[in-house]
């Protein structure tokens, strides 16, 4: 009951929330710091988005509400970049990559997963135009370990599920 009662006075008093000029600070250089995190490398991965840094904002004004504060200070922005940085290695972590993802957060499907798909379909392509609309699924199964592909059956399974290959007949697949 009283936390209740608390939570209402919260939002009675606490009706126009500010950021400092530190605290902005502090999460524009954290949502900068970390957009930049991997921009030069090979797979490109998004590990944080505009959105993130809206909730990222929005963590913090809270963090400020619980204090009855209409300031958000450099603790309130710490706050909430531990949180931001805990769910992102909860739940955006590429298994494979080891790095923040938000891909995998949002569509389910990692950057470096989705290299991958991108890479069957080309082999798939390259197959088509080589054998005819219908491949030999070991065909791609061989041409995709020649370039390092390894879960290539977990790949195929996704690409059907996608919509973006079918299985005219048994053994073979084509690109829609």
């Amino acid at each position: 009951n009283f936390l209740r009662k608390y939570i209402v006075y919260a939002r009675k008093t606490c009706t126009d929330i500010r950021l400092t000029d530190e605290a902005a600070a502090m999460l524009k250089n954290f949502y900068v710091e970390l957009r930049n995190r991997y921009a030069g490398e090979e797979i490109p991965t998004v590990p944080i988005t505009l959105r993130q840094f809206e909730a990222l904002i929005r963590l913090a004004e809270a963090s400020a509400k619980v204090r009855l504060d209409n300031w958000v200070r450099v603790e309130d922005a710490e706050r909430a970049i531990r949180l931001m940085k805990i769910s992102l290695q909860q739940l955006g972590i590429d298994v494979e990559t080891g790095r923040i993802d938000i891909d995998k957060i949002e569509s389910g499907i990692s950057a470096s997963k989705r290299s991958k798909m991108r890479m069957v379909l080309d082999i798939i392509a390259d197959l088509e135009t080589k054998l005819g609309k219908n491949v030999p699924i070991e065909d791609v199964k061989a041409a995709a370990e020649e370039q390092g592909i390894k879960d290539i059956d977990e790949i195929l399974e996704k690409l059907k599920s996608e919509g973006l290959i079918f299985v005219p007949k048994a053994g073979h697949v084509r690109r829609v």
